[in-house]
């Protein structure tokens, strides 16, 4: 529940602190006394949009603080769990700064927030209620009837998300094979082309080597022919000396023996040296193509390789014949998305048909428990119904094929319709507090402020409305800002909301009532500008009626 609000410096609040109790907690004061300007400072701290226009003139900087305290089974604290923030199971502090600017910056048990995650959690304690209460809008009612059903819908959004996914796979499946035809046939092209030159393994890295040896051939054939002059003069003249030495051997023996071994070895190297030229002049002179021929050759093999963007021909036509069998053989994945699709789409239909049934079995429960309610409220002849429609397909979802809409007959002969279309104002101010009443049962929020439901309605409508409000505020804590007397009269605790001007500057004020001020507040209530004895009596009498 809300414990305690800090204000300081928003509009025409300079400093204030508030204190709540459990129950019914009134909220009254002359119209533009500044019954709003708390809605705004609460809101403030739980992350509503900041504007520089809350800050009180002439001042740099508000700050509004709200203090909550909850059970440790609530959900809240799995939630301040799951984001990382400390706490210890007591209270919950949300505090906001507003800069002149317009800057602002928010803290949640004096840990710095982002204000989405502040909306997003200050969400889970508080719901305000007035006039344009969120349950008019159609959009809203599919997500109450499952909170008040209780309702699990994780099976059909499992069910929804298998169909999309069945559903965006085929699509994307046939998109490309919308481009097949282009596709195949440039891959049928491509291959044919690759095909035609023939590339071998290794073959550019051979046409390089081999076009180095044909552009050399004829520098390399002039070396050779000098080589040749030179290696058999050479050649003869070391036999001729080899012979020489052997005449003359016997005479010095040890002198001519080694002489003899050195030429031996000159001899073996210029030979060997001979066959190697003999076999490098082959190879040059023995090269099959001509220069012109290798080129073109190589031309071809680098061309395609440039074109088709690659290092390797062999390696991308065995790519490109494979995905051209691949789109060659494409109807059999085609046939198993389209099964996989409607497998899918008939196991969600079958979830979210499950789901509408249970669905309009609580509908009924929703429906009987609110008659019961406006039976107290003055309108007995009402009738509601949970109006269901089936959404197209295209509109499937995570929450079934239900679009569900309020409807209520106010009166019998008289059409019914939709909630907002139909009721009056009174009406309207009924059935919201009647349908919360209903409602709030499902939800976790622990603190509900109606901002003056009563719109359109007094008397004993009004009684009755704050005979409600006290019942409600058995299992919730209730902030109601209204200027109906008689829903006055049922709060636990009265505040009262006024403004007073000091030295040229106006503040807004608020105050816990005693008794005789209270009964003197709701006189004023009731007689306005100059309350009487009458008023007075009036006054007792409708706050002794409800202790």
């Amino acid at each position: 529940m809300l414990e305690s609000l800090s204000i300081r410096n928003i509009v025409l609040i300079d400093e204030l602190t508030l204190s709540f109790k459990e129950g019914l907690c009134l909220l009254t004061g002359e119209t533009g006394a500044g019954k709003s300007i708390l809605l705004d400072a609460l809101g403030l701290a739980l992350g509503a949009r900041a504007e520089a226009r809350l800050l009180r003139p002439g001042v740099s900087k508000a700050q509004v603080s709200a203090v909550f305290s909850l059970p440790l089974t609530h959900g809240f604290w799995q939630a301040l769990d799951d984001q990382g923030i400390d706490h210890k199971g007591g209270e919950i502090i949300f505090r906001r700064t507003l800069e002149v600017d317009g800057k602002s910056k928010c803290f949640l048990n004096d840990q710095v927030i982002t204000q989405n995650l502040m909306r997003q959690l200050g969400q889970e304690l508080v719901e305000v209620h007035g006039q344009f209460d969120k349950l008019l809008q159609p959009k809203s009612h599919l997500k109450s009837l499952d909170d008040y059903g209780k309702i699990d819908k994780s099976p059909v959004e499992r069910a929804f998300k298998a169909y999309r996914e069945a559903r965006e796979n085929l699509k994307s499946f046939q998109e490309n094979l919308g481009h097949a035809q282009e596709r195949q046939a440039f891959l049928r092209f491509a291959s044919d082309e690759i095909e035609k030159i023939n590339p071998k393994p290794g073959e550019e890295a051979d046409l390089e080597q081999e076009r180095a040896l044909i552009s050399h051939r004829a520098k390399m054939a002039e070396a050779f022919a000098v080589v040749d002059q030179g290696l058999v003069p050479a050649l003869s003249g070391l036999f001729q000396s080899h012979k020489a030495l052997e005449r003359i051997q016997d005479l010095l023996p040890e002198k001519i023996n080694p002489l003899l071994k050195t030429a031996d070895r000159a001899i073996i190297e210029v030979q060997e040296l001979c066959e190697e030229m003999n076999f490098l002049r082959g190879e040059v002179e023995g090269t099959p193509r001509d220069l012109e021929t290798l080129e073109n050759r190589l031309y071809a093999i680098r061309g395609l390789a440039r074109k088709y963007q690659t290092e390797d021909l062999l390696t991308t036509l065995k790519a490109f014949q494979e995905e051209l069998n691949s789109l060659d053989h494409g109807e059999g994945p085609l046939k198993a998305l389209k099964k996989k699709l409607e497998e899918a789409r008939q196991n969600y239909l079958e979830k979210a048909n499950h789901l509408s049934k249970i669905r309009k079995e609580k509908a009924l429960e929703l429906q009987k428990a609110l008659t019961e309610e406006l039976g107290p409220l003055k309108l007995g002849q009402a009738h509601f119904r949970v109006h269901f429609d089936v959404c197209s397909e295209d509109s499937w979802g995570p929450n079934g094929v239900d679009r569900v809409e309020f409807y209520i007959q106010t009166n019998p002969g008289v059409p019914e319709g939709p909630l907002s279309a139909v009721a009056s104002g009174g009406e309207l101010s009924r059935l919201m507090l009647a349908l919360k009443v209903v409602l709030v049962q499902s939800g976790a929020v622990p603190t509900l402020i109606f901002d003056e439901i009563e719109s359109g309605t007094g008397g004993a409508v009004a009684a009755a409305m704050g005979e409600r409000l006290e019942a409600l505020s058995h299992t919730l804590q209730i902030l109601a800002i209204t200027h109906s007397p008689q829903i006055a009269a049922y709060g636990s605790e009265h505040l009262v909301i006024s403004k007073f001007v000091q030295e040229g500057t106006t503040t807004t004020r608020v105050r816990v009532l005693e008794k005789e001020e209270r009964d003197e507040e709701i006189a004023r209530m009731l007689a306005g500008e100059e309350i009487t004895e009458e008023a007075r009596a009036a006054a007792r009498c409708l706050i002794g009626a409800r202790r």
